[in-house]
Order: C-alpha cells, then structure tokens, then sequence
C-alpha cells in the first residue's frame, strides 16, 4: 500500500495513520474509563442507600 503512494508523500501518510491509531486507542481508554467511573458511582450510591435503610427491612421488590 505504502508503495504505491509517491515516495515524498509516504512517511507523512505513515506519520498520519500513526496518530489516527494512537487517538483512536486514546479514546477507546477514555471510553472505558467514563464506563468504569459510572459504575462506581453507582455502586456508592447502592451502598449509601443500603446503609441507609433500617436493619432488616430493605425491599427487595423496589
């Protein structure tokens, strides 16, 4: 692929599809670090609400 592109061009086209990669997995990391974030979030907010309730008495059904 990189052949057939004249040889000035090459190293900025190689250059270009690095970056794109590197933000592409920047991304992904962030994605799964938003995800990672929401569930601790609700993970306290269980616990707040656990910690919450009179002994014994939490509604399962809720």
């Amino acid at each position: 692929m990189i052949g057939s592109v004249g040889g000035s061009d090459a190293p900025g086209l190689l250059t270009s599809m690095m970056n794109k990669k590197t933000v592409d997995e920047e991304i992904a990391v962030e994605v799964v670090k938003i995800g990672l974030d929401a569930q601790k979030a609700e993970g306290e907010a269980a616990m707040k609400l656990i910690d919450s309730a009179d002994p014994g008495r939490i509604d399962v059904h809720a």
